[in-house]
């Protein structure tokens, strides 16, 4: 399953609570920290390479980075709390670049304590009065997972996640220009191995497997408008050459574009 970036959430730096009912989303990941907390019914929450049933009450935190998609198991209702880094510095600061090794807490004191803080986020949601006690919720929230939560060690670099931001806002502008590895490195003034390994540590996919990505979606979404040839929408989503995307797709979908395209 492959995970998308998701620039729409990178580029709103401001704190958010959404409420869904049988909402579903593409399995994608951002600079900020996400938590969904379960109110009704049950929902399969994956996390990396962790995935647990939460039940009402419970809870799945993705940090910085970390994919994540949440699956309703027949009907639910689930809260998103999306924090930027900029308004938990200190909290982003507590971490260290370590990662955790379990990103779940279901049931007890925490978890009760933290839906209870998320309903007071949500009742003083249009209240632009209330923006301490909205900060100070938030903050105890961060605290009770910083005292229930097992941390271990990350693989990014140290500072390396607004690195990693920067340049995944910047390949989803220029995509479809003639770009590489060493012209990335060369435009944010790093080694080219450098931002290959930080890149594909904090995303688990390597740089250009995931211009590739793009450019494969950019083609499919045009194909479906029926207005161009293959070969067309290929060279206008920043592929070189034909042959260069007939392998890409290939090598992404198992099949050539004409029966991806058949399937749907």
């Amino acid at each position: 399953m492959q995970a998308r970036f998701g620039i729409g959430v990178d580029r709103h730096q401001k704190l958010r609570l959404a409420d869904y009912h049988n909402g579903t989303g593409d399995f994608h990941f951002h600079s900020q920290i996400e938590i969904c907390y379960v109110t009704e019914g049950e929902i399969d929450a994956l996390v990396n390479d962790h995935m647990m049933r939460l039940k009402k009450g419970e809870l799945s935190i993705a940090l910085a980075y970390d994919t994540h998609r949440y699956l309703p198991a027949g009907d639910a209702y689930f809260s998103v709390l999306i924090v930027p880094p900029e308004i938990c510095f200190e909290f982003e600061a507590m971490l260290g670049g370590r990662t955790i090794s379990n990103p779940f807490i279901t049931g007890g004191e925490a978890a009760e304590r933290i839906g209870a803080c998320i309903a007071e986020i949500r009742a003083h949601k249009k209240d632009r009065d209330a923006v301490l006690l909205t900060k100070g919720n938030l903050y105890t929230i961060l605290g009770i997972i910083a005292q229930n939560v097992a941390f271990e060690d990350g693989a990014a670099a140290s500072g390396g996640s607004d690195l990693v931001s920067k340049i995944l806002l910047y390949i989803h502008g220029h995509y479809k220009e003639d770009i590489s590895l060493s012209s990335i490195a060369a435009h944010f003034g790093y080694n080219a191995s450098y931002v290959s390994g930080l890149f594909k540590s904090s995303i688990n996919v390597g740089i250009l497997r995931y211009i590739n990505l793009l450019r494969l979606k950019n083609v499919l979404a045009l194909l479906k408008e029926k207005e161009y040839s293959t070969e067309t929408c290929a060279l206008e989503s920043g592929f070189r050459s034909v042959r260069t995307f007939y392998r890409a797709f290939r090598e992404v979908f198992g099949c050539s574009p004409k029966e991806y395209l058949e399937k749907k």
